[in-house]
């Protein structure tokens, strides 16, 4: 409810039950001035001041004790005080920033950790192969049921700029009974411990085989390593 000092107009916010039924004297904050203010809904009662020296007769009018040290009137400036307190407190969108701020940090942090695996994925399949990788992992790759191997012995050759030309020549053979899909071709070189020194793929000489058909591959790589002494090759992809 609002209530209203009578002397200066000042104008009060209240709870309703600060009131209460009975009415209760407060005072106003601005003037200082105290009155009797009704409950809610019943209109304030004005009590007419008796008139100067009018006491009956025969009457002795009795004299108020001093009035007790506790105060009942109500906390008009305290309420006057929460309601500034209230129009001063900030907005929830003016917090959001912070809360945002908090979650910020545990993102970056996972962003960092999926970086690092990301690049040792990378670094691990460029340094074993896709094979070794898949087998450290317990996962099979699948078995391409065809045919490969080196028909001619691989030589190194010179070619125009002083590099050197490494050749490597061999077949594809299809042994089933259906058309098989022909994937790419990885070369391996190793040295004498069985170590990879140098790998590159070479790309399907065409995309699928008949059913017992052959087909020819060649590829060459440039400036491999001279500690090679044997070349593999098998199915990207494959496991056999």
């Amino acid at each position: 409810m609002r209530i209203t000092c009578p002397s200066c107009a000042s104008g009060y916010d209240v709870p309703d039950d600060a009131i209460g039924a009975g009415g209760r004297k407060v005072r106003c904050r601005a003037c200082g001035t105290s009155w009797m203010q009704a409950a809610p809904g019943v209109a304030p009662v004005d009590t007419p001041e008796p008139a100067a020296g009018a006491v009956p007769g025969g009457i002795t009018p009795e004299v108020p004790s001093a009035p007790s040290p506790v105060s009942t009137e109500a906390p008009v400036v305290e309420a006057a005080m929460a309601e500034e307190a209230a129009v001063d407190a900030p907005e929830p969108e003016a917090r959001a920033p912070r809360r945002r701020s908090s979650i910020k940090g545990p993102l970056v942090a996972l962003g960092l950790v999926l970086l690092v695996l990301l690049l040792g994925g990378a670094i691990a399949l460029i340094a074993f192969g896709p094979g070794q990788v898949a087998n450290g992992l317990g996962l099979s790759e699948r078995r391409v049921p065809l045919g490969i191997a080196i028909t001619r012995q691989p030589d190194w050759r010179m070619i125009a700029g002083g590099s050197e030309l490494f050749a490597v020549s061999g077949r594809i053979w299809n042994p089933t009974q259906i058309d098989q899909a022909v994937p790419d071709i990885r070369a391996e070189l190793k040295d004498s411990s069985g170590k990879t020194v140098y790998a590159w793929t070479i790309t399907r000489p065409q995309a699928r085989l008949a059913p017992g058909k052959s087909i020819d591959f060649d590829a060459a790589a440039v400036d491999v390593p001279h500690t090679s002494s044997k070349i593999a090759v098998s199915f990207v992809g494959s496991n056999g």
